[in-house]
């Protein structure tokens, strides 16, 4: 384990025992609140909920909302997730929220160096079962796997429509495709899941 690894554990240690210090544990959410509604975004750290009116927890450790948050990178579907949120939890009601200057955007522009990352990073068995698995031509398949784009608002098209395919999806499911700008913190509609029609589609 690197030492960067070591301190980073050591400091989520302290931030958990200042955490406890500071909260009062009767504010922690544990009952599972049920609720209808659901938000896939992108697992980057930029992406702000409140700008969609999804608050933070409290300095006291309390949280508000209902809303279940999947994160995946680019905001791509997680089909497990999706299974047991509409089956289990209830979700009839999805916001795939996209945003600008999305990690991949930048992966469709940079495959040459992710290949070489995995070449450097990976055993040459394990760089080989790799790409048995994605197939050939590799790299190719690689960013058609990874859900590469180079515009947002196609990706969040192709997207709904992907998961409107699932095997799984009930016909009800009712899903809008919104655009987070990260310099402005605007959303912008894409795609209106109430209207069948959206002109937009």
């Amino acid at each position: 384990m690197s030492e960067t690894e070591n301190n980073w554990l050591e400091t989520i240690l302290l931030e958990n025992k200042n955490f406890r210090n500071r909260i009062s544990t009767e504010n922690l959410p544990v009952e599972r609140t049920p609720g209808s509604l659901a938000v896939m975004t992108c697992m980057d750290p930029r992406v702000n909920l409140q700008a969609i009116g999804i608050p933070g927890f409290s300095e006291q450790g309390e949280g508000s909302s209902a809303i279940r948050i999947i994160r995946t990178i680019g905001g791509m579907a997680d089909e497990r997730s999706l299974l047991i949120g509409i089956f289990l939890a209830g979700i009839r009601e999805i916001a795939v929220l996209m945003h600008t200057d999305c990690g991949c955007c930048l992966a469709n522009s940079k495959m040459d160096l992710i290949t070489s990352n995995l070449e450097h990073r990976l055993s040459e068995t394990q760089l080989q079962r790799f790409k048995e698995n994605i197939g050939e031509p590799f790299q190719e398949k690689l960013a058609a796997w990874l859900k590469v784009f180079d515009d947002s608002h196609t990706a969040i098209k192709k997207e709904i429509a992907a998961i409107k395919s699932l095997p799984f999806m009930p016909d009800d499911i009712i899903i809008h495709g919104l655009l987070y700008t990260l310099a402005s913190g605007s959303i912008e509609v894409v795609l209106n899941g109430y209207d069948e029609n959206d002109p937009r589609e």
